[in-house]
């Protein structure tokens, strides 16, 4: 093969190459802004133990809130759990911990919580919580994607379309060790309505010694119900993403997404005062 025929078959293959990586970003671009859930009747659920008949009625009511607000804020998956009595009620999850793989939220899917580790972490120990703690942030953003040279399309193009259909490379998604996989907005005005993006290392400047700190929301309700910290939002990459917080009561609330800037604030809020009926 001539040199003039083997420069034009190797600028063949990048262009090609080139339209794929266009193409394929232009598509994942397309699903990343389409609403994840049309409506609040096509949320998965995955529930833990059923709740008791004391609080079912408390349960659906939350239920229909949580699946309301996945829809109005377009959130990919949203973690729930409620402790009353010294144990927790009830725990449930909705949506999807990767998007992609739509590979759903559980009641064990570990959330990175962000700046609520301040509270939660010291507790770990004393409290022997399971599923809560503090990694490397890589685990959290494979292959450190987000860094010089991970932005390149026709390399994501090849890696998600040939080498790892073809098992030449091994699939970062879903996560392993039921972690969610973490998503920021793609607009200015970080509004996940507006669409979504993978979370990069980079958005995770803020971790301390770059380390992903982790719970459940069943964990997080044990430590309210243990140490009553009061209203405490977690923040990762400039938005809320986990939200604690103890009523009058005695009932705790957690919440967590994976999705930074979710008002996870306001749905403890309202799923509170769903339990605050049968409380009385």
């Amino acid at each position: 093969m001539n040199t003039a025929v083997t420069y034009a078959l190797k600028a063949f293959i990048l262009v090609g190459l080139g339209v794929a990586g266009a193409a394929s970003t232009a598509c994942l671009s397309q699903e990343a802004t389409a609403p994840l859930f049309p409506q609040s009747k096509e949320v998965p659920s995955v529930v833990g133990s059923p709740p008791s008949p004391r609080y079912a009625a408390a349960v659906e009511r939350a239920r229909e809130l949580v699946r309301a607000a996945i829809v109005e804020q377009n959130l990919p998956g949203v973690s729930v759990a409620v402790g009353a009595d010294g144990t927790v009620v009830w725990a449930e999850g909705f949506g999807w911990r990767d998007v992609v793989t739509q590979t759903p939220v559980t009641p064990q899917t570990r959330f990175n919580i962000g700046t609520a580790a301040a509270v939660v972490i010291p507790a770990v120990a004393p409290l022997r919580l399971a599923d809560s703690g503090a990694e490397a942030a890589n685990e959290w953003s494979p292959e450190a994607i987000g860094e010089e040279g991970e932005d390149f399309p026709p390399l994501a193009f090849l890696r998600h379309n040939i080498w790892q259909p073809l098992g030449l490379m091994p699939a970062e998604y879903p996560l392993p060790g039921e972690r969610a996989t973490f998503y920021v907005p793609r607009s200015e005005d970080n509004d996940p309505r507006r669409g979504r993006r993978l979370m990069y290392m980079r958005d995770l400047a803020c971790c301390a010694d770059r380390m992903a700190f982790y719970s459940t929301p069943s964990d997080l309700v044990r430590v309210a119900l243990a140490t009553n910290p009061g209203n405490v939002n977690g923040e990762l990459a400039g938005g809320m993403v986990t939200s604690l917080t103890t009523r009058d009561n005695g009932i705790a609330i957690a919440v967590s997404s994976n999705i930074g800037h979710a008002n996870t604030s306001s749905l403890a809020v309202r799923i509170g005062e769903a339990f605050a009926e049968p409380a009385r």
